[in-house]
């Protein structure tokens, strides 16, 4: 890649125009940005994942009953993402309103659509102020979308995620100590761990790093509430999740940190290059402004760029550190930090090398490129709407998890099932008392107790700090039944019902009775 340049002002001449007049045409830019949104919403909204459906589950009890658990029957706090769960619970409300149903799948489709409208107006924003066209956003937003690690996770947090890590960066080039914090504790608020990147934003910005107070406090005025009331309330400021996921460690050999080539490269090159050359690109991108910048030669608004960038780097490490299973959404943060780096980075080269009369094409070029890329990972080969996404990991369609669910939540009745290894997307079909440690605080609480002891001294102090108003005296809820998925004998005279996946085959669920 050339060397980028670095002697751009903080604006075009259409950037320059008074904010009133800029705020339109920014604005203008989240139409098909939602657009865009709207299709994926359509392709996936019958193959979402199995996490997914445990986050639907939050949000149909939220939005219904304000009660905060996966069941109905059982108060948890396994929410990885407690904004994401609050959005789609708002979503499911304004959609219960106007339908008179309630349609968490449809609150999904709300939330998703302003996520990407968000992203596309923020996107424009930043490219306008570091002095390219803003019909770029639509190229970010395509990257995002086309990615295989969100669009296998969608429903998850993973749009929200994208959107607003491009309105911290959007905040960060204006220098915007007030929006920066707010969005960055909106991102803290969605995951804890994106803090991450978040922080490595804030110290690469010059604007930030002078009374840095300022956008702190935002942030913790904004995240803050939140995590006090649930140190307090749940009895853990973080997401029990922590303890379920890093207790798991691997898919056998499959790790976070060698995932991308032993786990999602054999399902197919293509998708994979679609997520990781953007962030190659973005990688690029991030050592030419750092090289830029150790000769001074960096103005303060592209600082924020390769912070963006940057931070994307240090959450893959991070998690690579950590030792999780190689799960989709997780690598999804960093390569749409990457690749939204890797957009803006590209289009200030072409600002560059192209003649004037050349940009706009060569932008509508890129663009359209990658939506195509976006529409063959849409179509590759399936139905629309899709089945499953490119990225699959569960033990059953999702279809089969929803029939079996229902039809298991009228055999059940009130009584309590234990949940097979999956169970969101069977306890959104069953709408039952269906426990297992994501349902089940009682069940919960035994691999808290292992992920303390595995720790080591200050992590260990650091977590019984954590669980300090945890209720140790919880016990599991006592189930009748039991849901067993086997490739194996099936027991005579038990219900029954096969499923099928691309990545494990033939199975069959049955219902057993417990003890």
């Amino acid at each position: 890649m050339a060397a980028l340049p670095t002697d751009v002002r903080p604006g075009t001449p259409d950037a320059d125009r008074p904010a009133r007049r800029r705020l339109p045409a920014d604005l203008a830019w989240g139409l098909p940005g939602a657009l865009l949104g709207l299709l994926l919403v359509l392709a996936a909204h019958r193959g979402l994942i199995d996490d997914a459906y445990i986050t639907l589950d939050y949000a149909r009890n939220v939005a219904t009953d304000l009660h905060w658990g996966l069941i109905p029957t059982e108060e948890s706090n396994a929410a990885t993402s407690p904004l994401n769960v609050l959005l789609l619970a708002l979503g499911t409300a304004l959609v219960r309103l106007v339908t008179g149903e309630v349609r968490p799948v449809a609150g999904f489709g709300v939330l998703s659509v302003a996520a990407c409208a968000a992203l596309a107006v923020w996107a424009a924003q930043t490219a306008r102020r570091v002095g390219v066209s803003p019909a770029w956003s639509l190229a970010a937003l395509a990257v995002v979308l086309a990615n295989p690690f969100v669009s296998s996770s969608v429903g998850l947090e993973v749009l929200p995620v994208a959107a607003l890590l491009t309105g911290l960066l959007a905040q960060a080039v204006r220098g915007a100590r007030v929006g920066a914090g707010l969005l960055t504790g909106l991102l803290v608020l969605t995951r804890l761990d994106l803090a991450v990147v978040a922080a490595v934003v804030l110290l690469c910005t010059p604007a930030l790093r002078r009374r840095p107070w300022v956008t702190l406090a935002v942030a913790a005025g904004t995240a803050g509430p939140w995590y006090v009331f649930s140190w307090f309330h749940f009895g853990s400021a973080i997401p029990s999740t922590f303890a379920i996921k890093t207790l798991q460690r691997s898919f056998g050999d499959q790790t976070f940190a060698n995932g991308l080539w032993t786990l999602w490269g054999p399902r197919g090159a293509l998708p994979l290059w679609v997520a990781l050359v953007p962030a190659l690109v973005g990688l690029v991108t991030v050592v030419a402004l750092l090289a830029s910048g150790v000769r001074r030669r960096l103005p303060a608004h592209l600082w924020p760029l390769a912070g963006l960038g940057l931070g994307g780097v240090a959450y893959h490490l991070a998690y690579a550190l950590l030792g999780v299973p190689p799960y989709q959404w997780y690598y999804a943060p960093s390569t749409v930090a990457l690749g939204v780096t890797g957009v803006l980075g590209l289009a200030l080269l072409l600002r560059q090398q192209l003649p004037a009369g050349r940009r706009q094409g060569a932008v509508a070029l890129g663009t359209a490129l990658v939506v195509a890329a976006l529409a063959f990972l849409t179509l590759d080969g399936r139905s629309l709407p899709w089945t499953h996404p490119v990225y699959f990991g569960n033990w059953a369609e999702p279809a089969q998890y929803r029939d079996i669910g229902a039809e298991v939540g009228r055999l059940v009745g009130p009584d309590t099932v234990i949940a097979p290894p999956e169970i969101g997307t069977l306890a959104f079909g069953c709408d039952c008392s269906m426990v297992d440690a994501f349902s089940d605080p009682g069940r919960t609480l035994e691999l808290i107790d292992q992920r303390i002891d595995r720790s080591g001294p200050v992590g260990r102090f650091l977590l019984s700090v954590n669980f300090a108003h945890l209720d140790r005296d919880q016990q599991p809820r006592p189930a009748q039944y039991r849901l067993v998925w086997t490739q194996g004998e099936v027991p005579a005279g038990v219900p029954s019902w096969p499923t099928t996946s691309p990545a494990t085959g033939p199975a069959t669920l049955y219902l057993d009775r417990v003890g």
